[in-house]
């Protein structure tokens, strides 16, 4: 199926496509505590076309500290598409309540990060249910680990860019006052 893309500055973008949109089929907050921090990961998935806003709010106010959103990808088996956002808050505000908001031609929704406990029967998973689980929670994991590994890597390059300018600045001193 082919379409048409043209971007009007930075904000209006325009798809004429032969398939209709389709609304987001599966959203989800995914969470992983680590030493004292929170990560929430929004997961938005088989939407048309590609335009989607997402942002994250605590009590009506938009939060963009500590926010990452990702691009939207394209699915391997068709013209749908995924997008992922994290947002990464102090182990303090466990119990505060955020809210993962998403914006598609198709539909608009608001996931919250803590839900209220309601006791309900247990159920029977059937085996795709349980698999999608467990990969979304391997995906979640890889982008924690990934981010986390990252982060790492900067700081140590930066503190090595550090002491070797230190190291330049003594022997520069050394040859001038020698």
């Amino acid at each position: 199926i082919g379409f048409y893309n043209k971007v009007f500055g930075s904000g209006t973008k325009l798809v004429v496509s032969e398939k209709g949109s389709s609304p987001p089929a599966n959203s989800e907050i995914l969470q992983k505590k680590h030493e004292n921090e929170i990560m929430y990961v929004c997961l938005i998935e088989r939407f048309y076309p590609e335009v989607i806003r997402v942002t994250w709010t605590d009590d009506e106010k938009e939060v963009t500290d500590q926010v990452v959103k990702g691009d939207a990808w394209q699915s391997t088996k068709g013209d749908e598409y995924s997008i992922a956002s994290w947002l990464t808050v102090p182990a303090e505000n466990e119990d505060k309540k955020y809210y993962c908001k998403y914006e598609h031609e198709e539909k608009k929704d608001s996931l919250p990060t803590q839900v209220d406990s309601v006791e309900t029967a247990p159920q029977e998973e059937d085996c795709k249910t349980v698999f999608n689980r467990v990969t979304l929670n391997k995906i979640f994991c890889l982008i924690f680990v990934t981010d986390q590994l990252m982060h790492r890597t900067a700081y140590l390059v930066y503190i090595i860019l550090l002491l070797k300018s230190s190291m330049y600045y003594l022997i520069v001193l050394f040859f001038i006052y020698r």
